[in-house]
C-alpha cells in the first residue's frame, strides 16, 4: 500500500518540473502517456498565447483605423469649409466679372458692325499670355481701389461747391441722360447709382410737372412748399401708422422697431409721397424734411456744458456725428457747425490771416481767369460770377487753419463788395438809391416767395455787388421799417407794405441828400489786379 501511495506524489511532481520546462521543448519521458499530456498542455497554452496576440493585433488595427477615420474626416471638413469660404468669396467676383463681361458685349454690340457667325481662322486666333501672380496681385488692388472710390461719396468730405467735375462714363441710354440734363442744367449726373435713383424718384414727377408748366427749382424752400411737405409728411405717418416723424426720420434709434418701419417705408413707396407735389430733387426734399421734422434742430443756444461735453466727445469718436448726436440729443447739422465755430478762431482778423485768404483765393481765380495776349497775370479778366460761385471754402479754410469756410466765406465777401462797387464804398446817396431801387424792382417781379428772387439780375442796383450784399440789404429794410414782419404769413404783404409805406419815406429822404458825380455803370467783368491790387 506504501508503494501504490508513493508513485503519485512522484508524478505530481513531474508536473510540477513539466510545467517549468520552456516553450517549445519536448521532456524526454520514458512514459509515453505522460509525453502526450505535457504536449497537449504546452499546445493549449500557445493557442491561448496566439488568441491573445491576435486580439492585441485586432485592436491595434481597429484602433488604427479609427484614428485614420477621423484624420481624414477631419481633413475633409477643412477642405469642405476652405471650399466654402472660396466660393462664398468668389461669388461676388464672379458677379462683377459677369457684370463687366455683359456690359462689354452690349458696347461692342453697338459700335461694331453685325459680323458673320462663320468660325475664325487659325491665322486670326492670336494667344493672350496669362498673367503673372505679380499683374494678377496689381489687377486686383486696382478693383479693390475703384471699389472703395465708389462707395466713399465725395458729398461726405467735401463742400458743394467742391464736388468734382468729371466727365460722366454712364451706363445708361443717352436720350434719358440728355432729358435729365434740360430739367436738372447745374447737376452733374457722373455717378450711375446716383442718376439710376433720379430715374426712379424724379423723372415721372419731373415729366408731370413739365405738362403743367412747372419748372424745377432749386435753392431756398418757399413757404408753399413747405405747407406741402409738412402735409406730404403727415399723410404718410397716418397712412403707414408710424407713431412719429423722429421713428419716421431716425429709424435707427429705434432698434425694436426699426425693421417694420423700414418695411413700410419700403411697402408704401415713402420717397415717392414725400415728394409728391414739390418740383425739386429727392435728395434735396428728403434733407429739407429732416430738418424740419427734427425737433433737435430747434433746441436754443448751446450751453457752456453743452460745450464741453462737445468736445470731450469729439476726441473720443472724432467727426462721427450720428454717434455724438445720438449721445447728446441734438441733430448733425447743429453739433457739426457748433464745433467748427468752437475749433476756429474769433474777433478781428488780423493781417496775416487775411493775406493767407487772399492769396489762396487768388490761385483760384486765376484757373478762371482769361489772361491778356502776353499772357500777363496781373491783366487777366475774370467774370462777376466767378468771383463768389462755387469757390472751395472747406478747403479754403484748411489753408488758413484760424477760421472756419463760413467765416472765410464772410469775409471774402465783405472784402469784395468794397472792390466791385463804384467808388469803393456804398453809403449816402448810394444806399438810399439802392434802397428805392430794390423795392420798386421787387414789386414789379410779382412774386409771391422770396424764394422766387434772382439776386444775380439786381447785382446793378448797388453798383455791381453780389447776391448776399443784396439779401442783406432787403433783411434790413423789413425789419427796420416793417412791423411784426416775421408774424406775416404772406411774402405779398411785406412787399405792399414797403411799396406803400416805406417807398414814400425814402424818396423824401433821398430829396435832402446831396448829389454825387460818381458814374454808375454796369460790369460784367473785372481785372484781378482790380481786385487784388496788393499781392
Amino acid at each position: 500500500m506504501t508503494m501504490m501511495e508513493a508513485e503519485p506524489v512522484v508524478h505530481k511532481k513531474k508536473k510540477k518540473k513539466n510545467k517549468e520546462h520552456p516553450a517549445g521543448e519536448v521532456p524526454q519521458l520514458s512514459n509515453t502517456y505522460q509525453a502526450c499530456e505535457e504536449i497537449s498542455l504546452l499546445k493549449k497554452k500557445k493557442k491561448k498565447k496566439d488568441k491573445k496576440n491576435d486580439i492585441r493585433a485586432e485592436g491595434d488595427a481597429a484602433e488604427r483605423k479609427t484614428k485614420k477615420k477621423r484624420k481624414r474626416e477631419g481633413e475633409e471638413a477643412d477642405v469642405t469649409l476652405v471650399v466654402r469660404a472660396e466660393t462664398v468669396q468668389s461669388i461676388p467676383q464672379e458677379q462683377e466679372v459677369t457684370k463687366k463681361k455683359r456690359k462689354k458685349r452690349r458696347f461692342e454690340e453697338t459700335e461694331r458692325p453685325a459680323q458673320s457667325q462663320s468660325c475664325p481662322k487659325e491665322s486670326d486666333v492670336t494667344l493672350t499670355p496669362a498673367p503673372t501672380n505679380d499683374e494678377a496681385a496689381q489687377q486686383k488692388s486696382a478693383k479693390h481701389k475703384a471699389k472703395r472710390q465708389r462707395k466713399t461719396s465725395p458729398a461726405a468730405h467735401l463742400h458743394p461747391d467742391e464736388m468734382p467735375n468729371e466727365g460722366p462714363t454712364l451706363d445708361i441710354d443717352e436720350g434719358v441722360l440728355q432729358e435729365l440734363r434740360e430739367y436738372l442744367p447745374h447737376h452733374k449726373l457722373n455717378d450711375d447709382v446716383v442718376v439710376r435713383k433720379i430715374i426712379n424718384y424724379d423723372l415721372p414727377r419731373f415729366r408731370e410737372l413739365k405738362e403743367k408748366g412747372i419748372p424745377v427749382r432749386s435753392g431756398r424752400f418757399t413757404v408753399a412748399e413747405n405747407k406741402r411737405l409738412k402735409a406730404n409728411v403727415r399723410e404718410f405717418l397716418a397712412l403707414s401708422g408710424i407713431e412719429s416723424d423722429t421713428k419716421l426720420f431716425l429709424p435707427h434709434r429705434f432698434p425694436d422697431e426699426k425693421n417694420s418701419i423700414m418695411k413700410q417705408r419700403r411697402k408704401l413707396r415713402f420717397i415717392h409721397q414725400l415728394c409728391a407735389g414739390i418740383p425739386r430733387t429727392w435728395t434735396t426734399i428728403l434733407c429739407r424734411a429732416k430738418k424740419m421734422c427734427n425737433r433737435e434742430n430747434y433746441m436754443g443756444r448751446f450751453t457752456e456744458d453743452e460745450n464741453k461735453m462737445l468736445t470731450k466727445l469729439h476726441t473720443l469718436h472724432s467727426s462721427n456725428w450720428s454717434t455724438i448726436s445720438n449721445m447728446m440729443g441734438r441733430s448733425e447739422h447743429s453739433l457739426q457747425k457748433r464745433f467748427n465755430m468752437m475749433s476756429s478762431g474769433s474777433g478781428v482778423w488780423e493781417e496775416e490771416e487775411l493775406r493767407t485768404l487772399l492769396t489762396n483765393v487768388r490761385q483760384q481765380l486765376l484757373e478762371r481767369a482769361t489772361p491778356d495776349r502776353d499772357g500777363n497775370i496781373g491783366s487777366a479778366v475774370i467774370r462777376k460770377v466767378d468771383l463768389y460761385k462755387q469757390l472751395p471754402w472747406m478747403t479754403l479754410s484748411e489753408k488758413v487753419k484760424t477760421r472756419s469756410w463760413l467765416q472765410c466765406r464772410e469775409k471774402w465777401m465783405g472784402y469784395l463788395t468794397n472792390k466791385m462797387t463804384i467808388g469803393g464804398v456804398i453809403k449816402g446817396r448810394k444806399i438810399l438809391e439802392g434802397q428805392i431801387q430794390l423795392i420798386k424792382t421787387i414789386n414789379e417781379m410779382v412774386v409771391e416767395d422770396v424764394a422766387d428772387i434772382v439776386w444775380d439780375d439786381l447785382t446793378h442796383l448797388f453798383g455791381n455787388t453780389h447776391p448776399d450784399y443784396l439779401q442783406m440789404r432787403f433783411y434790413q429794410l423789413k425789419v427796420a421799417y416793417v412791423p411784426r414782419w416775421n408774424t406775416m404769413e404772406d411774402f405779398c404783404d411785406i412787399i405792399d407794405y414797403l411799396y406803400e409805406k416805406t417807398l414814400p419815406l425814402l424818396e423824401e429822404e433821398l430829396k435832402n441828400c446831396p448829389e454825387e458825380e460818381e458814374p454808375t455803370e454796369e460790369r460784367d467783368s473785372y481785372k484781378l489786379s482790380e481786385i487784388f491790387p496788393d499781392l
